[in-house]
């Protein structure tokens, strides 16, 4: 099944310079990602969809935005992750949920603001 692309039709605000600008578009294209593909099984499709593609545009300021993601509302944000920083701290045949706490604790890591894992 493919996704409907509603890239530019429900465009994203602009990036500008502030960190609100950043979380509104970050925000905003993650609903547009997570509806668009909300039927869709293959992560591969996910990843290349326009709104996901974005989101790795934005380069590593919004690395904290998708790790705040991926700690609220687990999903498949791991490619994402590895395009923009590069790193890939999950273990080869590791489970969905080993990965989301791998890529979390990276983060925490690297991003103390974030709020530990429950």
């Amino acid at each position: 099944m493919a996704y409907t692309d509603t890239s530019k039709r429900d465009a994203a605000p602009a990036v500008g310079q502030g960190k609100g600008n950043l979380e509104q578009a970050f925000d905003a294209l993650a609903d547009q990602w997570r509806n668009d593909t909300v039927l869709l099984s293959s992560v591969d499709k996910m990843a290349m969809h326009p709104a996901y593609q974005r989101i790795i545009g934005l380069g590593p300021q919004a690395l904290p935005l998708i790790l705040r993601e991926l700690q609220a509302r687990p999903d498949h944000w791991f490619w994402a992750l590895h395009a923009i920083s590069g790193d890939d701290p999950v273990r080869p045949g590791a489970t969905f949920d080993e990965a989301v706490d791998a890529w979390l604790k990276w983060g925490r890591e690297r991003y103390m603001a974030m709020s530990p894992v429950s």
